[in-house]
């Protein structure tokens, strides 16, 4: 026995529509949504480390060398 269920398609005014599935720009809106708030957080961090003890440990440090 299959967990995966067939849905025909939903036919609206004689258009058949597939089921709903996730464009490129909402993955870009995901993506935003999820990775700029920990990358901000990461660059918090990365920043009150070198303040502290003086050492850059963010990701720049290696670029910079």
């Amino acid at each position: 026995m299959s967990h995966h269920s067939h849905h025909p398609p939903t036919r609206i005014r004689g258009h058949d529509l597939d089921k709903p599935r996730l464009t490129p720009a909402g993955w870009v809106l995901i993506l935003l949504y999820l990775g700029l708030p920990a990358m901000l957080a990461g660059a918090v961090v990365d920043f009150l480390i070198q303040w502290s003890t003086g050492e850059c440990v963010g990701l720049w440090c290696w670029w910079l060398r």
